[in-house]
């Protein structure tokens, strides 16, 4: 057994390395010539080692390369589900203007706007159907007789999506893209008209799950437990406030608020419960069918999200080796699951749920399998042991993914994940019954006040943990350390197994490489700079000096929410060691090497005065001519010229805020090159940076 290759038992890893290596290919290479060439040379070395294994002296020679062609053609199946599920670019001087037959996918409720994901299906004026396109429609304005499964009509304005080019922000852009979705648009609600419905499956289990949404909030549960239910039980986090989702995150147990593995098996063990009568029945291949059926079912009514589509996978392989009579590996079943999803959806690839899913679940698997683990004979305290260690197999295997993704290191996790955790599949069970008493209208006030109580429970526990400031620290992690970090990882582990102290040195080289790593992020990153972030509802400029900062918002007075800030902009925060940020009101601010006082600031040498909310309307030329500003920061309040901003202030260069309505940036960007005065468009061209 111990010689025995890694793909002789796991016989899935053929096809699953090769699959994603030609996903990874598709983003380096996209030409499609090379698929072609790849499936021509597979078919070619298929057959030329067909003829030579006629002869016994090559056939024993070439046996190890008999698996080369499969694993070149499913090198190139990668690449083409890669190019299947990317959306196509459409000629946007073409369409935009015309108006679309489109069918809502999914429908998002705001306060005074409404999101959708829409399928254009095709032009009013053309009877062919519009390439495979998805889009984001915003509206200002709701209507809330508009449903999921909804054909309407509106006339296109086409926007590619880009990212906002604040420094470190996630890469949104790429996120929508590997969920095929390329452009986007924003238009008035009136413009909006429904013209009929053509509901599909998915449609129709959106349009379910709302209503269910709507039985919980109307219940006499607690807030914070309808949220939460409708979190774990329906796959839709939106109603969890930011603070909760920060805090959850903060002490290592985010994994609860989302559709995972645990709450899969907790859902998998209540349906199978529910069917024991088909025991009695001597059903019981019935019972693991219909189990898995109604499985399937509520993976769609959640929106088959990765985790939730892995671990349905890795149930069906156990029942279907039961049902067929066939051994199950586990590992082959966590293989065949990312098989399945990566096939027909090559953009879970690089979606962090999927990755994370996947590591933690495959860390657990080789642990237990490879580890010889002594439990207590108390069956409570093997329990409590088991949980602890798969706690610190979970953190040790996905932290560094954590700390890349979300710039959150928790140490608390084993401890908070320890205690929440043994609670939480009876929050999942009591939950479920009291979901399904909803939806026939009928309602248990005892069960109600049971979830409300472990609510609090959840949330207090959470909120106690994240106030132990030791045991959570906000860092800034490159893609070179994860790489590095999974290496010295498996380098330990198969020290721990072979025994062999040549690993454990290999170990320790990456270790010393990471910390080299980390000197030179270090190094290399300005300790004093300014950054005027690229915002749609303000503009933030930011100052800061070995590890403080003041944030000056020109063109918003007291209502400026400083710790959303922090959230949208944590990685910059950690990237640059910030560790306090004092937001700028109306009295004059400083700090080292900055100084505020509005409408003006000196910050890094530079002398800046914003224009558009202020007092600057009341100056006349004699008076403001008298001091000479490097930057002269246009806000979206600013209803004027640049040439009678050029009258006023004697400036170097203007810098457009990135609040600046649409509309209004072509004419200000064009004055600006007539006027032969260097500037920056936030918006076309990302934040402004400036560092010392």
């Amino acid at each position: 057994m111990g010689n025995t290759s890694i793909l002789s038992r796991l016989p899935v890893l053929r096809l699953l390395i090769p699959l994603v290596i030609g996903i990874l290919l598709f983003r380096v290479v996209p030409f499609s010539w090379l698929p072609v060439a790849m499936v021509a040379i597979s078919i070619v070395a298929a057959i030329v080692l067909v003829v030579l294994k006629k002869s016994p002296v090559l056939s024993l020679k070439l046996r190890s390369l008999h698996i080369f062609p499969l694993l070149l053609f499913m090198v190139a199946m990668g690449w083409f589900a890669a190019f299947i599920a990317t959306p196509p670019e459409l000629d946007l001087n073409e369409v935009n203007g015309k108006t679309v037959l489109s069918r809502i996918e999914a429908i998002d409720f705001h306060e005074k706007s409404m999101e959708m994901q829409v399928k254009l299906l095709k032009l009013e004026d053309g009877d062919a159907p519009m390439k495979k396109s998805h889009i984001i429609l915003s509206t200002k304005g709701c209507d809330y007789e508009l449903a999921p499964g909804d054909l309407i009509s509106f006339p296109l304005g086409l926007s590619p999506v880009r990212n906002m080019g604040n420094p470190d922000e996630m890469d949104y852009a790429s996120y929508l893209l590997h969920k095929g979705i390329r452009y986007h648009q924003h238009t008035k609600l009136e413009a909006v008209t429904k013209v009929g419905e053509s509901p599909t499956l998915m449609t129709r289990a959106e349009n379910l799950r709302q209503t269910l949404e709507h039985k919980i909030l109307n219940s006499s549960l607690a807030p914070e437990t309808q949220s939460m239910l409708i979190a774990v039980l329906l796959g839709n986090d939106d109603f969890i406030t930011p603070e909760t989702r920060e805090h959850f995150s903060v002490v290592g147990v985010a994994h609860v608020l989302a559709l995972s593995g645990l709450h899969i098996a907790v859902i998998t063990l209540l349906i199978w419960f529910l069917l024991f009568p088909l025991d009695y029945l001597r059903a019981k291949k019935l019972r693991l069918v219909l189990t898995l059926l109604l499985l399937i079912g509520y993976d769609i009514l959640t929106g088959m999200s990765p985790s939730v589509v892995r671990a349905t996978v890795m149930i069906a392989f156990v029942f279907m080796s039961t049902l067929f009579y066939r051994k199950s590996t586990p590992l082959n079943s966590v293989a065949a699951a990312a098989l399945v999803i990566l096939v027909f959806s090559p953009g879970s690839l690089y979606s962090v749920g999927f990755q994370l899913s996947f590591i933690t679940v495959a860390a657990l698997i080789i642990f237990y399998q490879t580890f010889e683990i002594k439990y207590p004979a108390n069956k409570l305290l093997k329990y409590f042991y088991s949980l602890f260690l798969s706690s610190l197999v979970a953190m040790l295997s996905s932290t560094i993914l954590v700390a890349y993704y979300f710039n959150t290191l928790s140490v608390m996790a084993v401890i908070s994940n320890f205690i929440i955790l043994p609670v939480f599949p009876v929050f999942m069970s009591l939950g479920a019954v009291v979901l399904l008493l909803l939806a026939v209208g009928g309602s248990v006030g005892c069960l109600n006040s049971a979830l409300d109580v472990m609510t609090s429970f959840f949330n207090g526990s959470v909120n106690w943990f994240s106030t132990w400031s030791f045991g959570h620290s906000d860092i800034y992690v490159t893609w070179v350390a994860v790489v590095l970090y999974y290496a010295m990882l498996f380098m330990v582990v198969m020290w721990l197994y072979r025994h062999n102290i040549r690993w454990l040195l290999a170990a320790g080289v990456c270790l010393v490489i990471g910390l080299a790593h980390s000197i030179i992020v270090d190094i290399t990153t300005p300790k004093q700079g300014i950054v005027i972030f690229n915002s749609y509802n303000s503009t933030p400029v930011l100052y800061h000096n070995h590890g403080k900062a003041m944030l000056w918002v020109p063109d918003v007075e007291n209502d400026f929410d400083l710790d959303a800030f922090k959230r949208q902009h944590k990685a910059f925060l950690a990237h640059y060691r910030i560790d306090s940020v004092r937001l700028v009101d109306s009295t004059m601010c400083m700090i080292d090497g900055g100084m505020v006082n509005h409408p003006y600031a000196m910050l890094c040498g530079e002398k800046i005065l914003s224009v558009g909310k202020g007092h600057w309307k009341n100056y006349e030329p004699a008076d403001s001519c008298e001091v000479k500003f490097d930057v002269l920061l246009v806000t979206k309040q600013y209803h004027s010229t640049i040439a009678r901003a050029m009258e006023l202030f004697d400036v170097k260069s203007i810098i457009l805020s990135g609040d600046i309505y649409d509309e209004n940036i072509p004419a200000l960007e064009k004055e600006c090159q007539q006027l032969g005065v260097p500037y920056h468009s936030i918006k076309s061209k990302g934040a402004y940076t400036k560092t010392d």
